[in-house]
């Protein structure tokens, strides 16, 4: 193992000594083992781990949830085991990968400001303090808004405004922006970058290991297996990525290339002559969903969640769904099989209306598989096996062909058989994704609606993930994804239908909605690879604008 011997405080803020855990009431497989490290006053710190290294058990445990079966973690040289309650929650403040988790009030601005009421300050002090925390994360437009009416996203904000409201010593953030679209994910890591500069200590677990966020970050810690393996700065880090299993962000490989090759950049590419890239498209594919002037407005909402959206989707195609967070992205495709019933507008599903109620509503759910955006939301049974035979069970799948659909579910999402019997709410969260996907799998739809499957995923199981979902688009079935990655959606799908505010305004292949892209978000919000581009465009109107990394590289070759 690798540990970088720092500067350790008299009494660090937080420091784990030794902590062991196991869900297991025998403790016969732990989720931690002997984990120690320390955390500084005014630290920033980043802890990465692929699925299931125990990540978020050691958030728990940090945050007083669980209690370690050995070992101590102490805040400020006490026990945390020991502490009164309202001392903790006034220390370390959390914030959730699912922020249904914690948020407690129906309104938003009455959810924000519930941990500064329960600390018992003057109510002017509870209103600066949430006036700020909303400002911080974007949220002002909202505030009397009905949480239920919310995104994920916006829940998400939500929850990380309340936190701040605590005005904590300690914000922990376990995956807090995997829900974000791009531009939220840049308005949390400002307001964390201008937190971290008054002095608050910021750990984050994440997977998001991106090069403009990971320059605030002082030390890196890595999991594996419930053991610390690695420990580092982030120039250090970056150096062992790859033998860690991590990607690299195409900014940096970028970046790597030009100091290896003498490149000046982007001047030195103003006289070159790129050669001419061809786009693959797929033609002459059937219809499959037809959607035409669809509108929608939520109970007591008075105003319309879509407005008059019209799109094609066609079999064997891989189509994404982008858009800011509150766009309506998720609503629009739990119409495609009835979860929501058509208010106004028609959508056709084969050539015939879908259908809202009956028996045809359930034979359209065993064609219409649907991976809903928390994976908590549809896991209900006791082990990953009966999880994972619910469906195919319904839709008539008996004996030896049950069991092979069982294991097809599990291998498209490259599980191996020792999950089967374990409880899908003791796995982490990207595992109980996993699940969630391979349940919908295992019936073998026709169709597969997945929102925000990358979310919460390692580097490893993106790969694998995204590879399942090629072949099975390659095999004639329809892929529809809704991501805020847009790396994801532009380098994976055949078509994107991008909305804005319940509307749709672009729709095309990649290549034709990239001006849409760049028009509606910031450049820092762009893929690495189309910023870099579009910075070439600057001395060299020749340059295509890109999106891929190898095809960036293959030009100035």
């Amino acid at each position: 193992m690798k540990k970088k011997n720092r500067n350790r405080d008299d009494t660090p803020l937080i420091e784990v000594q030794s902590v062991s855990f196991s869900y297991d009431a025998k403790h016969t497989g732990r989720a931690l083992n002997r984990v120690s490290f320390f955390v500084n006053r005014g630290e920033r710190i980043a802890i990465l781990g692929h699925n299931g290294s125990g990540k978020s058990t050691l958030v728990k445990i940090m945050g007083g949830l669980e209690a370690p079966i050995e070992g101590k973690c102490l805040i400020n040289g006490t026990d945390i085991q020991t502490m009164n309650f309202r001392d903790l929650r006034g220390t370390i403040g959390m914030v959730f990968q699912d922020p249904e988790n914690q948020i407690v009030a129906a309104m938003v601005e009455d959810d924000i400001a519930f941990a500064p009421e329960n600390q018992g300050l003057p109510s002017n002090e509870i209103q600066a303090r949430v006036d700020s925390s909303i400002e911080r994360v974007n949220m002002i437009h909202k505030r009397d808004s009905a949480v239920y009416a919310l995104s994920g996203g916006e829940k998400q904000r939500v929850a990380l405004a309340g936190a701040l409201a605590a005005k904590v010593e300690c914000l922990i953030l376990d995956e807090a922006t995997a829900m974000l679209d791009p531009k939220g994910r840049i308005d949390v890591e400002n307001a964390l970058r201008e937190l971290h500069s008054e002095g608050m200590t910021i750990i984050q677990v994440t997977h998001q290991i991106e090069a403009d966020n990971f320059d605030d970050i002082q030390h890196v810690i890595v999991l594996s297996h419930g053991q610390v393996i690695w420990e580092g700065n982030t120039s250090e880090f970056w150096n062992d990525a790859v033998s860690l299993g991590f990607g690299i962000p195409d900014e940096l490989k970028v970046q790597k290339y030009f100091a290896e090759h003498n490149i000046k950049f982007p001047d030195d590419l103003a006289d070159i002559k790129p050669k001419i890239l061809t786009h693959t498209q797929r033609d002459n594919l059937a219809e499959k969903f037809r959607i035409e002037n669809l509108s929608f407005m939520y109970d007591d909402v008075n105003s319309y969640v879509l407005r008059n959206i019209n799109a094609k989707i066609y079999s064997g195609e891989w189509l994404s769904v982008i858009g800011r967070t509150g766009s309506g992205k998720s609503t629009l495709v739990q119409h495609l099989n009835a979860l929501y019933k058509v208010q106004e507008g028609k959508i056709y599903f084969n050539g015939s209306d879908i259908p809202q109620k009956g028996e045809e509503v359930h034979s359209l759910r065993q064609k219409v598989g649907l991976v809903f955006q928390h994976p908590e939301d549809q896991l209900f049974s006791p082990t990953v096996r009966e999880e994972l035979a619910f469906a195919p069970k319904n839709a008539g799948f008996k004996n030896h062909e049950l069991d092979d659909a069982i294991l097809y579910g599990l291998e498209c999402v490259s599980l191996d058989k020792s999950f089967l019997e374990r409880n899908p709410i003791a796995l982490s969260g990207g595992e109980r994704r996993l699940v969630a996907i391979a349940s919908v799998l295992s019936a073998k739809p026709d169709c597969i609606v997945l929102d925000e499957p990358l979310a919460g995923l390692d580097a490893s199981y993106q790969k694998k993930l995204l590879s399942m979902l090629s072949r099975l688009r390659d095999e004639g079935k329809t892929v529809i994804t809704i991501s805020h990655d847009l790396n994801m959606a532009l380098n994976y799908s055949d078509r994107i239908l991008m909305l804005r505010d319940g509307t749709v305004i672009q729709e095309g292949t990649p290549h034709e909605v990239l001006e849409g892209i760049m028009n509606t978000l910031e450049p820092e919000a762009w893929p690495d690879v189309l910023r870099l581009s579009s910075e070439v465009r600057r001395v060299n109107q020749n340059f295509p604008l890109l999106y891929n990394y190898e095809d960036f590289i293959s030009l100035i070759l």
